[in-house]
């Protein structure tokens, strides 16, 4: 039953860490294409976004003041800002890879110094 339970902390810890990264990428800006206008036929053009590996969290031109981007939890919640789910998915499972991989080399080098 303890070892449940331990998969279970593990999983929920490396997801943390991983919701945790995903977050402290919004630090990183970048830009992405979006709709600018939408008059008769959509005009496309890169606006200011933020997150790491693939931006996820874009500028809203029509919402939001021009070239800002709020990063703070309450202005996510509120949707000023575009949100790109499939690149925020993306972002969130490259995030998950890297916890998973950081802490199977954490135990590997655990191990290693135990045998020695």
């Amino acid at each position: 039953m303890s070892t449940i339970v331990s998969r279970i902390r593990t999983t929920a810890l490396t997801g943390l860490a991983a919701a945790a990264l995903t977050y402290a990428s919004l630090a990183l800006p970048g830009s992405v294409v979006a709709v600018c206008g939408n008059l008769g036929t959509p005009v496309y053009c890169p606006v200011l976004a933020y997150g790491f590996p693939l931006p996820f969290l874009a500028d809203n031109q029509g919402i939001s003041p021009v070239g800002s981007v709020d990063r703070d939890p309450l202005s996510l919640l509120v949707g000023e800002d575009d949100l790109l789910q499939p690149r925020l998915a993306l972002s969130s499972l490259f995030w998950l890879l890297v916890s998973a991989a950081v802490r199977r080399a954490w135990l590997r080098l655990r191990r290693a110094r135990r045998r020695a």
